[in-house]
């Protein structure tokens, strides 16, 4: 049997960020005692550190199956799938671990959370305030009230709550980012740019801080700063009634042409205001480095296509071959796929989006082929490539 001991240099492993070793220490508790629910969940813990997401949500399963009215395997198993971007399902785990244990607060903020994420305000909100109900100190509760009632238009009240989450903790570095992300929501980049540095300063791999710098440093070019705070509008709506709203302006724009630069507008940027922006913030001294490596790389991958695409498209044109002038459209066209894949989550996902460009690229570079060959069904793949396109828009738009 594990000893209070053992236990507490696993925890100790676990604050000093040394989540490889309490693996280790944790397997070796495990091999006396397998049915411990406690090191097991610890042991997941170790893992989600390690970004060994898949083993960490299977261990919270085995803590579950072996203690099944134990909250805080519910909690991890939560905080596991919420960082696969499994909202639902991470919800659903949080709403047990709080039936088994209401009166704990940082359940109540992790449900609020996942609920800001997926758009719920009212419901993000209700669960923050239970959570001040249990602790009204919580100061990630405060917080994460704060950004509920900005996005509400309540902003004199979230400005208090983040005040009073100072108060309570004047070196927390996740207050510092919640001042960002709302001054950054009311369209202020620069003072919310001085947030997030100082979220950073006191504490450098918060995830959190760091998104928020590097979309403070997109919002200084006007065209972004707008866009952003019209898409955040949007995300209050809900899924279903932004889908709706994308799909009115749409029929809207048919009756009304003058509406259809904005329509245009709107779908253009929805696409590829990230990849377009990062690759701006590139020429920026702080913005380079505030991108991560996956950001940088999907930057790489969208400019090399552009540049590439754009300058076969430019041959065409001047050289006047209809092949080459195809073969650049095509390219362009094969930005959507590309950006569409880059900011899919879900490996299933990402893996249809992945496919789906593979086949419309092999459309469009046999519809050039064949165009340059003299032959009539050239242009019959071409128009093939265009409506897939635009079917593909559609599809993975609609998705979310």
């Amino acid at each position: 049997m594990s000893t209070y001991q053992d236990t507490a240099r696993l925890h100790l492993l676990l604050q000093h960020k040394r989540p490889a070793d309490a693996e280790q220490e944790a397997r070796r508790l495990l091999l006396d005692d397998p049915e411990n629910a406690y090191v097991q969940t610890l042991l997941a813990l170790a893992l989600m550190e390690q970004n060994r997401l898949p083993e960490a949500q299977e261990t919270a399963h085995r803590a579950i199956a072996a203690e099944p009215e134990y909250s805080f395997a519910y909690y991890v198993l939560s905080a596991t799938l919420q960082r696969q971007h499994e909202l639902p399902a991470a919800q659903e785990a949080i709403e047990e671990a709080l039936a088994l244990d209401p009166l704990e607060a940082d359940y109540h903020h992790v449900l609020g959370l996942i609920r800001f994420q997926r758009g719920q305000l009212q419901g993000a909100l209700r669960a923050a305030e239970a959570g001040l109900a249990a602790d009204p100190t919580h100061v990630d509760c405060l917080g994460l009230r704060a950004r509920c009632l900005s996005r509400l238009g309540r902003r004199d009240e979230a400005q208090a709550d983040l005040g009073e989450a100072l108060r309570q903790a004047p070196g927390d570095a996740g207050t510092y980012a919640d001042l960002g992300w709302v001054a950054l929501e009311r369209g202020r980049a620069k003072e919310a740019a001085g947030h997030f540095r100082e979220a950073l300063r006191l504490k450098p791999t918060l995830e959190y801080a760091r998104e928020g710098l590097v979309a403070a440093l997109k919002a200084r070019f006007w065209i972004y700063n707008w866009f952003y705070r019209f898409m955040v509008w949007t995300q209050g709506l809900g899924s279903g009634a932004q889908r709706g709203l994308f799909i009115g302006l749409f029929l809207l724009s048919r009756f009304v042409p003058v509406l259809l630069p904005l329509y245009l507008g709107l779908v253009y940027m929805s696409w590829f205001a990230e990849p377009i922006f990062n690759s701006l913030l590139r020429l920026n001294r702080y913005g380079r480095h505030a991108l991560s490596e996956e950001d940088t790389r999907d930057s790489n991958h969208f400019i090399g296509l552009l540049l590439g695409a754009t300058a076969v498209l430019g041959a065409g044109k001047y050289t006047q071959t209809e092949a080459l002038t195809l073969l650049g459209m095509v390219g362009l066209g094969l930005l959507f796929p590309l950006v569409g894949t880059q900011r899919q989550w879900l490996p299933a996902r990402r893996r249809q989006s992945m496919w789906a460009g593979i086949v419309l690229a092999v459309v469009g570079v046999a519809a050039a082929l064949l165009t340059g060959l003299g032959l009539p069904l050239g242009g019959t793949l071409f128009g093939a490539f265009l409506l897939g396109t635009l079917g593909y828009v559609w599809f993975f738009a609609l998705r979310g």
